[in-house]
């Protein structure tokens, strides 16, 4: 049984929104665990939904650091989001430096975002809710410090043009994330 998509939804609900987002954070988190669920029935064997997991987590830190950096700086609103979750995930030490390394990687210059990307949109098997979870994730961590800045914009529709989202798509999500935004104060 996967637990991953409720426990990382929770986590950034909680973030956002106390105890009371945390529970929909956790509802919408069972629509990644029902994806990777669905890909048994699809003839994807369980080995296979640990890569899923896997590339979620990796590309997850990785392309949460890039965003971060891609403005110039890491606010320290955008390190306490990312400590935060990994707290929330209750990561233990190896795991969570490793999310600080994939961090780290994500803000070096020569970061490759195209082909963590590629990678992650087959590994998700192009499971639409398990990619738009990752847009929201992302939506999220550039509003850490507020806002979002013109070069993270330009970032996250390049993501969002690399995962196939429509720019109305993006503009749903990017509304959504600002009402959870406005809900958590």
């Amino acid at each position: 049984m996967s637990w991953w998509g409720t426990l990382l939804g929770g986590t950034f609900g909680y973030l956002l929104g106390g105890p009371l987002g945390a529970l929909l954070g956790a509802a919408l988190g069972r629509r990644f665990d029902k994806g990777l669920r669905g890909l048994e029935t699809a003839g994807v064997a369980p080995g296979e939904q640990e890569r899923v997991q896997t590339a979620f987590f990796t590309t997850t830190f990785a392309v949460m650091g890039h965003l971060a950096k891609v403005d110039g700086q890491v606010s320290q609103s955008e390190i306490r989001l990312a400590e935060t979750v990994m707290a929330r995930m209750n990561l233990d030490t190896e795991m969570r430096r490793t999310a600080i390394g994939l961090f780290n990687e994500g803000k070096a210059a020569d970061f490759d975002l195209d082909a963590v990307l590629d990678q992650f949109r087959r590994e998700c098997h192009r499971r639409r809710h398990l990619l738009q979870m990752f847009v929201e994730i992302q939506l999220h961590a550039c509003y850490a410090d507020g806002a979002v800045h013109a070069d993270e914009a330009r970032v996250l529709r390049h993501i969002c043009d690399r995962l196939g989202f429509s720019r109305e798509e993006f503009a749903q999500l990017e509304a959504l994330v600002r009402a959870a935004q406005g809900f958590a104060g």
